[in-house]
């Protein structure tokens, strides 16, 4: 089978090892291909001096995350992720009492919080498939410090990682066991797929939308077409003409001469169905992020709805990712000791499970009834109070016909039945 380098031999192309390694440059004489269809839109380059110019198609990650469907569904993840409480536990309950927690809960370094730090790590994540940091210790103890993903290569090999960084002192080589990262879904290897990179298509074909419709709103909305006349034109004649269309493209109304007519060979956004079209591509950007259709459509639905798709975005798109992070924590950042006591780090979903105020407060009696969780439980981990700190508040079992409460305050003696042992 002929390589595609046999078939730049075969077009005479030669190989100049001067230019880098297998550089293809044309026999001179031989014109060069060209790209006549790059999306472009004439006087594209005079706008792009300004900055506002959008690329034709998505080649970087950064570029992808500038269509608005884009960041929003890979900011709402990590913005979701970045809010939610970074705990830990063991067999017994909570386990706040080793220093790390509180750094990787509040402050891993001393520029960023908590929040700041893991909705940039998850924005990473999402956007890119892979998000990297390294801990160091420093005079204030052990700060976690997020790479820069444009600095950063990873290199997965069969069974190993390397990540090349380019810091501001120099490039770097670092293992594995000197990083904490965790990564995206992945197609049976170790490399993981990229997001931005799996919906390209969608994502060029949003670009274009964008910069069609830029276009023609540039153009005072009105559509191309082509002037026509059956006379003869004296070059006077035709200098008017060009100065007439000029005047049209900025704005202006034209008087043409000598039976000029204009016919438009475009078509409207309305008759090109311009709004069905960014509506039905936003969806489509959705899908690739599993974003629910009413949190990024601008269909509202009823309130039940919206409560059940709050319920599918945090078991397919935020429960997936909080899982390979609190794994990713867990084996990569705890100390051998911690594991050793079961020890494991969990973000704690249920604040955004709970509902509306009055699914909450019955929510909460279930758990009651139920013995689940005991009344400190509820003050504190679901309404932010104090906690009675009493024994019968403390336990789940509880009888719920206890007149405990009472006693506690008049200091009486509870009935024999109603004591916990």
């Amino acid at each position: 089978m002929a390589s595609p380098d046999d078939y730049r031999r075969q077009a005479n192309y030669r190989f100049d090892s001067a230019d880098g390694p297998m550089m293809a440059v044309p026999v001179p004489g031989r014109p060069a291909p060209s790209n006549v269809t790059d999306g472009r839109f004439f006087g594209d380059e005079d706008w792009a001096a300004f900055g506002g110019a959008l690329p034709a198609e998505a080649n970087t990650a950064e570029t992808a995350a500038r269509v608005a469907a884009v960041f929003f569904c890979v900011s709402i993840i990590a913005e979701a992720v970045g809010s939610l409480a970074l705990e830990f536990k063991d067999d017994n309950g909570p386990r706040n009492d080793f220093p790390l927690a509180n750094v990787l809960a509040y402050e891993p370094n001393h520029l960023q919080t908590g929040a700041e730090f893991w909705a940039a790590m998850a924005f990473c994540a999402v956007l890119r498939g892979e998000a990297f940091a390294e801990p160091t210790v420093s005079f204030d103890g052990l700060e976690v410090w997020a790479l820069h993903p444009l600095r950063t290569t990873s290199e997965w090999g069969e069974r190993s990682l390397t990540v090349q960084y380019q810091s501001e002192t120099g490039p770097r080589r670092l293992l594995p066991q000197e990083l904490f990262w965790f990564t995206g879904i992945a197609d049976g290897g170790l490399r993981p797929l990229t997001p931005w990179k799996q919906a390209k298509g969608a994502i060029d074909f949003q670009l274009a939308l964008e910069v069609g419709s830029r276009a023609f709103f540039r153009n005072d909305r009105r559509p191309s077409g082509i002037v026509t006349t059956e006379q003869k034109l004296s070059d006077e004649s035709a200098k008017r003409i060009s100065e007439g269309v000029q005047k049209w493209k900025r704005g202006g109304t034209p008087v043409f001469e000598q039976g000029l007519k204009y016919d438009a060979v475009g078509s409207s956004n309305t008759d090109a169905q311009l709004v069905e079209l960014f509506r039905q591509r936003t969806l489509e950007m959705a899908r690739y992020w599993r974003i629910p259709r009413s949190m990024i459509a601008d269909e509202g639905g009823n309130a039940g709805n919206n409560e059940q798709d709050t319920r599918s975005f945090v078991n397919w798109a935020l429960r997936p990712l909080t899982r390979r992070i609190e794994q990713a924590i867990t084996v990569r950042m705890l100390p051998p000791d911690l594991r050793a006591q079961k020890v494991r780090a969990k973000f704690n979903l249920d604040s955004m499970l709970r509902g509306d105020a009055a699914t909450q407060w019955k929510n909460a009696v279930l758990a009651r009834t139920a013995s689940v969780m005991s009344v400190d439980e509820l003050r504190t981990g679901w309404f932010g109070l104090a906690p009675l700190s009493v024994d019968w508040s403390k336990d789940a079992r509880t009888p719920l016909n206890s007149n405990r409460a009472a006693d506690t305050l008049t200091g009486g003696e509870s009935a024999p039945q109603d004591k916990v042992e």
